[in-house]
């Protein structure tokens, strides 16, 4: 289990509107470790644009973690941790009795979830363009989700465009505009959806 905290000067858990550290902990043998840590601030940081820069560089460094921890959370920002699939949790004080308290929350680690076949995910003519087949790899067993396969692949430095073939456009598609991210669906022929995001509007 690996939970990320934000922390300030003090040590102490912090708003992410100050500037502070990223410490990612992991638990092991009923004990936590910090394992890694990384300046992070978006004081100043006005536009989406720059946030999601930010916690998007922030994020990559970590892609293990799915829960983060800091004092507060507000507005888009909230909506934005969520769409990448993290679990945000609001508490002050140390980190220790945080994550104590979110630990005796969550329920026994599960198997881990396979990695998408690589069957279902073919690079696109261009750098940073994408075609998965979201029908075909989400009835290929596991628990995957929508998010878990289609974030990572949003969240690359390079990411300009994917094209997923679905038979419903996720519901989370509905917050990717608020990060400049466009969404355009068209019926395909076999009566399935054919689903663009992009940087721009295809």
């Amino acid at each position: 289990m690996k939970i990320a905290v934000f922390l300030n000067e003090q040590g102490v858990i912090a708003a992410l509107t100050e500037p502070g550290t990223v410490m990612l902990y992991t638990r092991e043998n009923q004990h936590w470790r910090m394992c890694r840590e990384m300046p992070f601030t978006l004081a100043g940081t006005t536009s989406l644009a720059e946030i999601r820069q930010h916690t998007l560089a922030m994020l990559a460094l970590m892609p293990e973690c799915r829960h983060f921890i800091a004092r507060e959370i507000h507005g888009a920002l909230l909506a934005w941790f969520d769409g990448l699939g993290l679990t945000m949790w609001q508490s002050a004080g140390t980190p220790e009795v945080a994550l104590n308290l979110i630990a005796q929350q969550l329920p026994a680690p599960s198997e881990p979830v396979a990695q998408l076949p690589q069957a279902f995910v073919h690079a696109g003519p261009n750098p940073g363009e994408f075609y998965v087949d979201l029908i075909a790899a989400l009835r290929c067993g596991g628990s995957h989700t929508s998010k878990q396969l289609l974030v990572p692949l949003m969240q690359q430095e390079s990411f300009t465009r994917l094209e997923i073939r679905c038979d419903h456009v996720p519901k989370w598609f509905d917050r990717l505009a608020e990060y400049q991210l466009f969404v355009v669906s068209d019926r395909a022929p076999d009566g399935n959806l054919q689903v663009v995001v992009s940087k721009k509007v295809p």
